[in-house]
């Protein structure tokens, strides 16, 4: 996903995370004094009524806030309010639709003045049976065997994609006093959960949103890795069914 000034590009979720091509979203826009509000989510989630609940919740409830924001942004600069307007951009996109769970990405871009607007990316998965909303962080057994897993992988693919952002500049992950150079825990990042195939989590990428891992300029970071026979292990006995090993040649 890259930023061009104030226009918010949506990222698209690889191909290769999703069984189907993406479903058509409903989106909303409005704009008033002093803000500018989008807010989008594929139809799918109108199938489970507790999670469309939710969501139309949050639509409205954040669409309240940045209405009574953009107002007051107004009252605050009487003078030199010149046409900008607080912006807010929320997506929900689809990962993948397995038959017990809904992986979902919500990417939020935000817009508070000065010289960029600042995104983000969340994770959810929605589990059908249950009829409630978890993070792929709660299908393991803990973060310390999450992380013990999946840190070195994770971190020399993030180097290689730093240093390639950087024009070939060498990164030195032992600095650990370096934000730029540092690597964090995969726990402490996004973690998203994707399928090849329809029926089973067997794809996970990682998301580090800008300053994680890098300047603003670099943008965000999302490293593909696969789900290992020892990732697998590590999930909780009662998803593990929903997980397989990805398929040689897969990354």
């Amino acid at each position: 996903m890259r930023l061009l000034n104030r226009i918010l590009i949506v990222p698209v979720i690889l191909a290769a995370c999703s069984a189907s091509a993406a479903p058509k979203d409903k989106a909303f826009e409005t704009k008033g004094e002093g803000y500018s509000f989008s807010y989008s989510y594929p139809n799918i989630v109108q199938k489970f009524p507790a999670l469309f609940a939710e969501i139309e919740k949050n639509r409205n409830e954040t669409l309240a806030e940045t209405q009574e924001e953009g107002s007051a942004w107004i009252k605050d600069r009487p003078n030199d309010y010149g046409g900008m307007t607080i912006d807010r951009n929320i997506t929900w996109q689809q990962v993948t639709n397995l038959p017990g769970y809904l992986s979902l990405t919500v990417d939020e871009y935000r817009f508070d003045g000065g010289a960029h607007g600042n995104f983000w990316r969340s994770s959810v998965i929605w589990n059908k049976a249950a009829a409630k909303k978890m993070t792929p962080a709660d299908m393991f057994n803990n973060q310390a065997a999450f992380d013990k897993i999946v840190q070195t992988p994770f971190c020399d693919r993030l180097d290689i994609e730093r240093s390639s952002k950087r024009d070939g500049e060498k990164v030195d992950r032992t600095q650990t006093e370096d934000w730029r150079q540092a690597c964090p825990k995969p726990s402490e990042l996004i973690v998203i959960l994707g399928s090849s195939d329809g029926k089973a989590f067997n794809r996970m990428a990682i998301y580090a949103a800008p300053y994680a891992v890098g300047p603003y300029v670099e943008g965000a970071y999302e490293i593909d890795l696969p789900i290992t026979s020892a990732l697998l292990a590590a999930v909780k006995p009662a998803y593990r069914s929903a997980f397989a090993v990805t398929p040689k040649g897969r990354k």
